[in-house]
């Protein structure tokens, strides 16, 4: 990083003050969405004995917990879109409207937005089956992925992959550290069933954006050695 981590998050925070309620309100119709979503499926999924062993007592509905499952990702995929769109107008302090923000995950090449996130999910998951290390790595080196197809409208899914793969090498620590950094406001919202990170999460995304842009415009510093050559995987 160009800078210490502390100064991207009071930037952000900066950023956000006293302009919360459009973010509050995108967050807050995608947190009813997928609260909606899981509950449905959780509804028509099968339910287990409480007591040992356990045991499946009904089987539910498995088509339709496919069926919504389904859904969900398609829409969750838009949903990734919109919130990369959203960090990115608050880090540019770009005017928009909330409608705007929620409708453009599909307005905006809804077909390339879900295909991202399927080779994403599908690309992390299958690295996941080897270790765990190897898959948070993956995840990272993917990580920018969304930002790029808004920055770069043109760009397909596996275009923007494999320049997210290149932008990150070197910077998937300091991505990382940054996203632990945030840990602790995370697990205090368990304690108010998620009220918190609506406030935690915009700030989370701007600082991430702010980074991302760095590297994008190639501003942050040239961090690899020699390891790079020997174990490119990692970086």
């Amino acid at each position: 990083m160009n800078n210490p981590r502390y100064q991207y998050k009071q930037e952000a925070k900066d950023l956000l003050a006293g302009k919360y309620e459009k973010p509050l309100i995108v967050l807050l119709v995608f947190f009813v969405f997928n609260a909606i979503i899981g509950s449905i499926v959780t509804k028509l999924g099968p339910k287990y004995s409480t007591t040992f062993p356990i045991e499946v007592i009904e089987q539910g509905n498995p088509a339709m917990v496919t069926i919504f499952n389904i859904v969900g990702f398609i829409i969750g995929a838009a949903i990734v879109y919109a919130t990369i769109k959203l960090a990115l107008n608050i880090a540019s302090k770009k005017e928009f409207t909330v409608e705007e923000v929620i409708l453009c995950g599909f307005k905006e090449n809804f077909i390339r937005n879900v295909f991202l996130q399927f080779m994403v999910s599908l690309f992390t998951f299958l690295w996941m089956l080897l270790l765990i290390i190897p898959g948070i790595i993956k995840a990272y080196a993917y990580s920018m992925s969304f930002y790029l197809v808004n920055k770069e409208t043109d760009l397909d899914a596996m275009a923007a992959i494999e320049k997210s793969k290149n932008y990150t090498r070197g910077y998937k620590g300091d991505l990382f550290m940054l996203d632990l950094s945030y840990l602790g406001w995370y697990f205090l919202g368990l304690f108010t069933f998620g009220i918190l990170w609506l406030w935690v999460y915009p700030k989370h995304q701007v600082a991430r954006v702010m980074y991302f842009e760095e590297i994008y415009n190639g501003e942050a510093p040239t961090k690899l050695s020699e390891k790079k050559d020997e174990f490119p995987e990692l970086y």
